[in-house]
């Protein structure tokens, strides 16, 4: 993990940390409003948003502490962190009817999501109102924030290999990229392919699905159980913090090492006791720990 530049290093943890679990988020949003699931897509619109914005601050300097869950406050410091070249201005998609396209600016989306996300929602304690377009320009600033987590000043080719269509801008800033490639994702999203029908058509089907408890009739535990739901071998993802750790064990500390350290430390809302752990080892010697 510490063979890298340092700018590899942050654009690795900063995917694992916030961009991949902000894509997730995004894709219960868009399945949770498809559902009426209304409080629970403005809980996870939230939570992507703020975990967009997070990996861009992080990749340019700032801080993604002290914040919470507030995408106003993010919303403000994405603004002043990437200036000119901050999210701008949505509009209406040329497949989508007038009739389903209210002109309202970001702010005016974010300040929403905000409210009706909040924390609170989660209780039944927030009221919500729907409107048309919740959903698309949801899409659309989900596309704007993706692009941008990524380092403005960092030059293309330094720190990773590239492929086309950024050959021709070897050398010059990524923030010369999301100006004049604005169709261009910075980072592949992993969407998952797994079949909706396996637990049945309906909602409904999928609530009853091998549920003994809520059994309806024989049927529903008839169903052969895919991967997801039970397998002989289960899943397991070990967290990149942990991976570090194993990682830090092992290494001599160097000043580079130190650096990316304490880059995380500064950036990232960590538990104390698991920061008071990495700086005892920054501070320990520079000889790996052995078992």
């Amino acid at each position: 993990m510490f063979d890298t530049t340092i700018n590899h290093f942050k654009s690795v943890f900063a995917h694992q940390f916030f961009v991949k679990p902000a894509d997730t988020n995004y894709l219960l949003a868009r399945f949770t409003r498809s559902q009426g699931m209304h409080e629970e897509f403005y809980w996870q619109s939230l939570q992507a948003i703020e975990k967009y914005i997070k990996s861009g601050l992080i990749l340019n300097g700032q801080s993604a502490k002290g914040f919470g869950h507030d995408i106003v406050k993010l919303w403000k410091a994405h603004k002043v962190t990437f200036g000119q070249a901050a999210a701008h201005n949505i509009e209406k998609p040329d497949q989508l009817h007038s009739d389903r396209w209210r002109t309202t600016s970001l702010e005016h989306l974010v300040e929403k999501i905000n409210i009706m996300g909040h924390p609170d929602s989660r209780y039944g304690l927030i009221s919500y109102h729907t409107s048309p377009d919740d959903l698309f320009k949801l899409d659309q600033l989900v596309f704007e924030l993706r692009r941008r987590t990524i380092g403005l000043e960092w030059k293309v080719g330094e720190d990773w290999d590239v492929e086309e269509p950024l050959k021709s801008f070897l050398g010059l800033p990524y923030k010369k990229v999301i100006e004049d490639l604005p169709k261009y994702q910075t980072r592949p999203m992993e969407v998952p392919r797994t079949p909706l029908a396996l637990a049945g058509n309906t909602m409904n089907d999928v609530f009853h699905a091998w549920n003994a408890a809520f059994l309806r009739d024989n049927s529903d535990y008839e169903k052969p159980f895919p991967s997801s739901v039970s397998s002989d071998v289960g899943a397991l993802s070990n967290s990149y913090l942990f991976l570090l750790w194993e990682s830090l064990q092992a290494t001599n500390i160097t000043p580079e090492v130190i650096a990316r350290i304490e880059w995380l430390l500064d950036s990232v809302t960590i538990d104390k006791a698991v920061k008071i752990a990495f700086r005892d080892r920054l501070t320990s010697g520079t000889n790996p720990v052995t078992a």
